[in-house]
């Protein structure tokens, strides 16, 4: 009892000493004193060696098992691990410049996800101007080791047995890049881990190199019937950690019934653009829809992209839960939009914005709206009870419905939540 009760106030002293927050210290001091196997092990080994008594041997198996139930539950209490992923700085497309370099982090759990993923970062227009930092990251859960495994391929070079599992990820991203010479930069890894953890990973690299956008494939996956060709849960329960934990913004696209094409943007080998893309980008407010519209934006300088900003307001001057900064903000982000096609729609009510919606579904190839996670407003009123997947806010849960006749892809964007603890 004496050793126990030393060693924990030699731990957080120390800890405190090292101006660690008390919480941190506690934790780390009763991670100090905990016993497991190899001092039952040790304990077992006296008593048969006659160097303790059957009494003490008890009390110390005993205190073993109490500390091994009582531990785990206060650092659990006391330590939350999503705070090393807390960044004070920020690090969004709306704070970055237009001819700033743009780091993106891109996840693929399928090969299907390869080809999407790329078709979107061609049109964010990377040039040398503006050009992009990729990190690629192939997600592959954990089978057959021990324990989890991250890879850094080295670029060009498919030398070791551990490239094999992403080496046609490495591969197309690689022609990727050589189609935009000294415009892209380019790092792909393999993360072998359980799925529940594979959102660490994801922070971890978006942390370490500065990244102000992760790009995240949505859980179901379309035939060109309508009909689901898969989905995956372990897939959405990563995209909503990632989404509450994320040192940054956040996309997650869900891929249409006609997957985006390679053919519908710019010629990369020539200086000539063909054949416009259309975007909409839904507009109705807040942080969200700041950061979607800024992402429009840097994809309006591509000339073969046709983008469309659709403002959905409220009828009537209906009051919003935005305050007066964030209204004004949207003026002035509204502002500064030139030489886009610009729309105002006012609807009063919910079933009214889907029918708006239903009537321009055809015209456009991919849709950029703004998460806005549990908020409330007139435009979208009466829908909440009806919204399938509320990660992805009601307006993208409908737009990525099958109740909804057409042949685009939507990407649905979070902007860098301010955690201050």
């Amino acid at each position: 009892m004496v050793t126990l009760v030393v060693k924990f106030g030699v731990s957080l002293a120390l800890a405190l000493f090292c101006k660690m927050p008390m919480r941190d210290s506690l934790a780390l001091a009763f991670v100090m004193i905990s016993k497991g196997i190899v001092e039952i092990g040790y304990y077992s080994n006296m008593f048969d060696s006659m160097v303790i008594s059957k009494p003490l041997y008890a009390f110390m198996i005993y205190m073993s098992i109490l500390i091994a139930t009582i531990v785990p539950i206060l650092v659990q209490w006391l330590y939350d691990p999503s705070r090393k992923y807390l960044c004070f700085n920020k690090r969004t497309i709306m704070n970055s410049k237009p001819n700033q370099e743009l780091r993106v982090l891109g996840c693929v759990h399928v090969p299907g996800n390869v080809n999407s993923i790329i078709n979107l970062l061609n049109v964010c227009c990377p040039t040398r101007e503006s050009s992009l930092a990729l990190d690629v990251l192939h997600l592959v859960k954990l089978s057959g080791r021990a324990t989890p495994l991250f890879i850094a391929h080295q670029k060009n070079e498919l030398t070791t047995s551990d490239d094999l599992y992403s080496e046609n990820v490495i591969i197309a991203f690689e022609q990727f890049q050589r189609h935009n010479p000294k415009v892209v930069s380019l790092n792909v890894f393999t993360p072998v881990s359980p799925p529940n953890l594979m959102y660490e990973d994801i922070c971890s690299l978006a942390i370490d190199h500065s990244t102000c956008f992760i790009l995240l494939p949505f859980h179901r996956r379309w035939y060109m019937d309508g009909s689901i060709e898969s989905e995956d849960q372990t897939i959405r329960s990563l995209n909503r950690n990632i989404l509450e934990m994320a040192p940054c913004s956040v996309g997650i696209l869900v891929e249409g019934r006609r997957k985006l094409s390679c053919s519908t943007f710019r010629d990369t080998s020539s200086s000539q653009s063909y054949s416009s893309y259309n975007i909409a980008m839904i507009f109705r407010g807040g942080k969200d829809d700041w950061e979607a519209l800024a992402l429009a934006k840097r994809i309006s300088q591509d000339k073969s992209v046709s983008l469309t900003v659709i403002y959905l307001k409220a009828k009537n001057n209906i009051s919003t839960i935005l305050g007066e900064n964030d209204r004004a903000l949207d003026d002035e982000m509204l502002s500064g939009i030139k030489g886009i096609r610009y729309l105002e729609e006012q609807v009063s009510d919910g079933p009214e914005t889907l029918n708006f919606l239903r009537s321009i579904v055809k015209d456009y190839q991919l849709f950029i709206v703004g998460r806005r996670f549990k908020c409330e407003d007139p435009q979208t009123s009466g829908l909440k009870q009806w919204c399938e997947f509320e990660e992805i806010g009601i307006v993208g849960d409908f737009l990525s419905s099958s109740d909804f006749i057409g042949n685009y892809s939507v990407l649905i964007v979070q902007q860098q939540h301010q955690r201050t603890s």
